[in-house]
């Protein structure tokens, strides 16, 4: 029996940790680790101030090294991380993957940048 795509992020939400936009704007400058899943193509057009980009299907192979080159002295798996893509879906299923490879504090940001976008909230945008 095949299950929808929606049932699957439905059943990633049931076990991760999520936040809303207010929570992760909150916590822009409080050492919180904000990572933009998405393709790049979508992270040019705009994104979350201060958020790095690795895209959802390098997320665990890029992850490691990218929380290393921070240069500070928390150890990798207990960074604070909040994830976030379009509208939550991949951000969901990459912090079940992240969980999964043993980090602690990881988070999906619920709605995405559509939320973060709808409420108003700054966003970095090509300037050209």
């Amino acid at each position: 029996m095949l299950v929808s795509p929606a049932d699957v992020v439905a059943k990633a939400k049931a076990t991760i940790k999520e936040c809303s936009v207010r929570d992760v704007r909150d916590c822009l400058n409080e050492g919180t680790v904000l990572i933009d899943i998405r393709e790049r193509t979508e992270y040019q057009r705009g994104h979350l101030p201060g958020a790095m980009i690795i895209p959802r299907g390098l997320l665990e192979f890029e992850i490691i090294p990218a929380l290393e080159r921070l240069g500070t002295d928390t150890p990798v798996a207990e960074h604070d991380i909040v994830l976030y893509c379009g509208t939550g879906g991949r951000s969901a299923l990459a912090a079940k993957s992240l969980d999964a490879m043993g980090f602690r504090n990881v988070k999906s940001m619920d709605g995405g940048i559509v939320a973060w976008a709808e409420a108003k909230l700054p966003l970095v945008t090509p300037t050209a």
